[in-house]
This record gives structure tokens, sequence and C-alpha cells, in this order.
């Protein structure tokens, strides 16, 4: 079961690292997300296409980053999704591949509401080799302290 941290945006800081794990993606895992999005391109699901082009099936763009997310998320009640900025893929992911998720925060800002503030973190996706597959900055709003 997760557990639910609760966390005000005070006690947040800079250079805070946090590891998220991996998870190793199939071509199961790309089928699917192709029948739950309708995103058939043939770079994601036909062998000979991909292949000849890519050196290979390539995983969705929007399922590593939804995947880089969800290893990264944190369960605190107090903070919920105000945007993702600068979502880059410098990198392929193709199905076997291994991807792991890590996050730092960068920033700490105010909000023109005062119950809460911005907590803005770097979220990074490796492959199996260490190479950036993920790279995007997740902004959460936090309530502040009471």
């Amino acid at each position: 079961m997760t557990r639910l941290v609760e966390r005000y945006f005070e006690d947040y800081v800079l250079d805070e690292t946090g590891g998220g794990g991996s998870r190793t993606l199939d071509q199961s895992d790309v089928n699917t997300f192709a029948g739950l999005t309708m995103d058939f391109h043939p770079a994601h699901v036909n062998r000979a296409f991909a292949e000849e082009r890519f050196g290979g099936r390539l995983v969705h763009g929007v399922l590593t980053f939804g995947l880089v997310v969800g290893l990264t998320v944190e369960y605190n009640p107090l903070a919920v999704a105000y945007g993702y900025e600068r979502v880059r893929f410098p990198r392929p992911v193709r199905a076997g591949d291994t991807v792991t998720a890590t996050s730092l925060v960068v920033d700490l800002a105010e909000h023109r509401r005062p119950g809460i503030g911005l907590v803005t973190k770097q979220y990074t996706g490796v492959n199996q080799d260490g190479e950036t597959v993920l790279s995007c900055r997740h902004v959460l709003a936090v309530d502040r302290r009471p």
C-alpha cells in the first residue's frame, strides 16, 4: 500500500533528491498503451517499419513520460500537480529497455494565492546504459503551513 506523507511547502529544500525506482518496458506495455490512446503509429507497433527506420520498435514518448512521473510521484495529500514544463525525449526508449527515474527540487516560489507555494522538481529518466531518455520539470502547488 502507498504511504501518504504530509509535507507543507516550507518542508521542501532546494537540491533535495528523490529516487523513484526502475521499470522495464516490454512490447506488451507498448501495445496496451497504443490501444488505450489510439496511437498506433508504425514506429510503435510495426516491427518491419520500426526496425528499418529506428533499429527497433519505440516506446511512446508519453508512456515514458507517464512512467517517470509515476516512479517519482510523492504521495503528499497537501500537493497537487500544477503543470509540467520543458518535456524532452533526448534518446529513444525501445521495448526491453529499463527506465530509472529520479527527481531534484530545483525551485521554491511564492504563488499569488498566499495559502500555497510552488515546488519545482526536475525529473530525469535514464535507460539501462545511463543515457537520459526523459527530462522535464514538474511544478507542484503545495499547501503552506497554517
